[in-house]
């Protein structure tokens, strides 16, 4: 195996099992994000990486200083010879995927997490953007680079905390213990992201840095953990499996999971024999682990974003590119980088890694290179996948003028802020926000003035308050009795439109980008209180009805209902041509497939309209679908920002649409 994968020699005792672990941690991470339905609980496999980066840098550090040869300048350079080489392949082929293949709006985010990557803070970005599990995360192709982030901030830091502990001489063992136990209070206590920040992943790090001084200091626990370390091996597996289905991240579950990793580790660190961690294929995988944990995504990110089917086929073949493209990096790239010990060498690596951060920033600063000759004219579709703003001057205005304060909803809009005026208000959830500009535009050709009074994933129906947790939901709460003080207030609003997602009745995603069968978890209070007798969409039926009921007897206001438009499971950018025509161009789904899908929704919506005869029903299917299929483009128009929202065309075309049905209705 040497001739065929050499291992770099180590300034610390090489251990094959720790490689094999690595192994285990780096296919938990493939397997996941290439097939999270089947392998739901492999995301803990970063988890892992974090305890043994702890566990090894701390050994690293802390041998050199008890030999008194330990040197901040001698160990930033071997960082920037381990990670920087790799990093600079990967960051500049992203790039030049990107250039040639990317729409310009990809383009232009791509850009922006290239520079936060190759600086460093790709964590930070993420937090403001996008949740690991959401839908849109897989578009992003750096998006694994938050966990190097963490990992290159914890090495800035750690080397520092290490020198002061080791230089006042106190006890090293219970000191970081209460480091850890301060690391990870924080974690639980503090407001902030769960998942992404530094401070929310610190305290796996540093367990790793304290299980490698319990090893060091008390080399008699191995014998004690030996003898049990067919326990730890089944606890560690069992912990992993303890985060199937998983749609966000678990404090609790990855303490166990880090926790067991932790006393593996503790029990492999003076093995000498061999054990089923220290498996050839594993050993190897482990060697390749951190070209092929910087790889692996970049390849899955361009397959969803060229709108290729991710079948088994598709999946084993990124299976075999990812382990053959990292084996080349490793055995060609980061063999030949780790044997350079001249610092000009790092410093050359450092500079260059500074200059694609700066050529990332260039690019997102230039709105993606949309000049770029090699790109087929997409310029109005491009346009279609910018949203508005969530809110604006006048209907912050008139609100606050109304309720007498500024209302906590995420959606807030007004045509105007005149009191005098006659009003139509839009309410509902983010598909009431992409609706809103078309009807804003066509209503002011009748001289009413348009609301937009919406919630991002809240719905507006009566006691329809859902969210992901208790406090999502109380939140939600607000929100609507907000939407419902508006609605009884003093201003003279004669029609109310209500749109939402009809995927709240399921709780699960519709395609691919979707997820589709993969639960969203956004849930109704009975949940929370009792959910063993919960019924989702049961819940969606009574709070739909309650609402209808609402403004059936609601003799001011006249009430329209606008159903869904037409789920379409994938990304509208498919529909694109992009450079070089090389990718499927797929952009209608089967009429079958979509009332298969929205068929329970509709026909319950079309009977409670028998129901509540004072209640209009806004159907957009014809729109979008003749007799076999449904349409992303109609009439050379792009209808869709993404996979079931409108765009700004579409947003038009659907006002236009049902533009004489709410005019003519008195």
């Amino acid at each position: 195996m040497k001739n065929f994968i050499p291992i770099v020699n180590h300034s610390l005792k090489y251990n094959p099992s720790i490689d094999g672990l690595r192994g285990i941690a780096i296919s938990l991470v493939l397997i996941f994000h290439i097939w999270p339905e089947y392998f739901s609980f492999g995301y803990v496999g970063v988890d892992i990486f974090f305890v043994l980066s702890g566990y090894l840098i701390t050994q690293i550090i802390y041998t050199k200083l008890e030999t008194k040869s330990f040197s901040l300048k001698e160990f930033y350079r071997n960082r920037i010879r381990r990670i920087f080489p790799s990093l600079i392949i990967v960051l500049t082929s992203a790039m030049i995927l990107g250039y040639l293949f990317m729409f310009p709006s990809e383009l232009e985010q791509l850009g922006k997490h290239i520079k936060s990557s190759a600086f460093f803070y790709e964590n930070f970005r993420l937090m403001g953007e996008v949740g690991y599990w959401d839908e849109s995360a897989v578009l992003k192709p750096l998006l694994h680079f938050w966990s190097l982030a963490i990992e290159e901030q914890f090495y800035i830091f750690w080397p520092l905390i290490l020198i002061i502990l080791y230089k006042i001489r106190i006890n090293i063992v219970y000191t970081l213990f209460i480091l850890f136990i301060i690391l990870f209070l924080i974690s639980i206590i503090t407001e902030i992201d769960k998942f992404y920040h530094t401070f929310s992943r610190a305290w796996e790090l540093s367990l790793g840095g304290l299980i490698f001084i319990i090893s060091y200091r008390y080399q008699k626990l191995f014998e004690v953990f030996n003898r049990y370390k067919i326990l730890i091996y089944l606890g560690f597996f069992i912990s992993i499996l303890f985060s199937y289905d998983n749609t966000s991240f678990d404090t609790f579950k990855t303490f166990i999971v880090v926790l067991f990793s932790g006393l593996l580790v503790l029990s492999l660190s003076h093995e000498k024999s061999k054990t089923i961690f220290s498996n050839t294929i594993l050993v190897f995988i482990g060697l390749i682990s951190f070209p092929l944990y910087l790889w692996h995504y970049i390849f899955i990110s361009y397959v969803h974003i060229f709108g290729i089917e991710l079948n088994v086929i598709v999946g084993l073949s990124l299976v075999f590119i990812s382990i053959l493209v990292s084996y080349l990096t490793y055995r060609y790239i980061e063999i030949y980088a780790r044997a350079k010990s001249s610092y000009i060498f790092a410093f050359s690596l450092f500079i260059i890694v500074l200059v694609i951060g700066i050529l990332g920033n260039y690019v997102s600063k230039k709105d993606g290179l949309p000049n770029r000759t090699h790109l087929e004219s997409n310029e109005e579709f491009n346009k279609q996948f910018i949203r508005t703003p969530a809110k604006d001057d006048f209907g912050i205005i008139l609100t606050e003028k109304i309720l007498g304060y500024k209302p906590t909803n995420d959606y807030i809009k007004s045509t105007s802020d005149d009191m005098t005026k006659k009003y139509i208000l839009v309410i509902g959830d983010s598909h009431a926000h992409t609706s809103y500009p078309g009807f804003a535009q066509e209503l002011k050709k009748y001289k009413y003035e348009t609301i937009l009074l919406a919630n991002s994933s809240c719905p507006t129906y009566l006691g329809g308050a859902m969210g992901k947790n208790i406090n999502d939901l109380n939140q939600c709460k607000k929100k609507i009795d907000t939407t419902y003080e508006l609605i009884n207030s003093n201003l003279d609003i004669q029609k109310v439109i209500l749109t939402t997602r009809m995927g709240y009745m399921y709780d699960i995603g519709f395609g691919v980008v979707d997820d589709g069968g993969k639960p969203w978890n956004y849930h109704y209070e009975g949940f929370f209180k009792n959910p063993n007798n919960y019924n989702q969409k049961q819940n969606f039926f009574e709070v739909v009805e309650k609402t209808f009921s609402y403004f059936h007897d609601n003799k001011k206001i006249k009430f329209y209902y606008l159903m869904e438009n037409p789920e379409l499971g994938f990304s509208p950018k498919n529909c694109m041509i992009r450079p070089f025509n090389l990718f499927p161009n797929n952009c209608s789904l089967t009429l079958e497939s979509y009332l298969n899908r929205a068929g329970e929704y509709r026909d319950f919506i079309y009977n409670l309209s028998k129901k509540y005869k004072n209640i209009s029903i806004l159907d957009p299917k014809d729109m979008y679908c003749d007799d076999k299929y449904c349409y992303a483009i109609r009439d050379n128009k792009m209808l869709y920002a993404d996979d079931d929202h409108h765009s700004l065309d579409g947003s038009l075309e659907q006002a236009k649409y049902f533009m004489k049905s709410i005019i003519d209705d008195k």
